[in-house]
This record gives C-alpha cells, structure tokens and sequence, in this order.
C-alpha cells in the first residue's frame, strides 16, 4: 500500500506542475510515464 500512495504523491505534484503551466504536455506525458514504470504500472483502470 505504501508504493501506491508513494506513486499517487508524485503523479499529482507531476499533475500540479502541469497545472501550472511550467511544463509542456509532452513533458507531463513522458515523466508520467517514466514514472508509472518506475512502479510497474502500465495505467489507471477506472470504473
């Protein structure tokens, strides 16, 4: 459970930045991703 929460921290302070405008969609996308692997995740499954 703690990778999960450890993983959800830096994908929203990632999304936060993005936010505000200081970095560029293609800049969220590849350190998004890059941090996903980091976890082993592939992506968010979402009902």
């Amino acid at each position: 459970m703690a990778k999960e929460l450890e993983l959800a921290k830096k994908l929203a302070v990632l999304g936060w930045i993005f936010r505000k405008g200081l970095i560029t969609e293609d800049e969220y996308s590849r350190t998004r991703i890059h941090i996903m692997s980091e976890y082993d995740v592939i992506t968010f499954m979402t009902a």
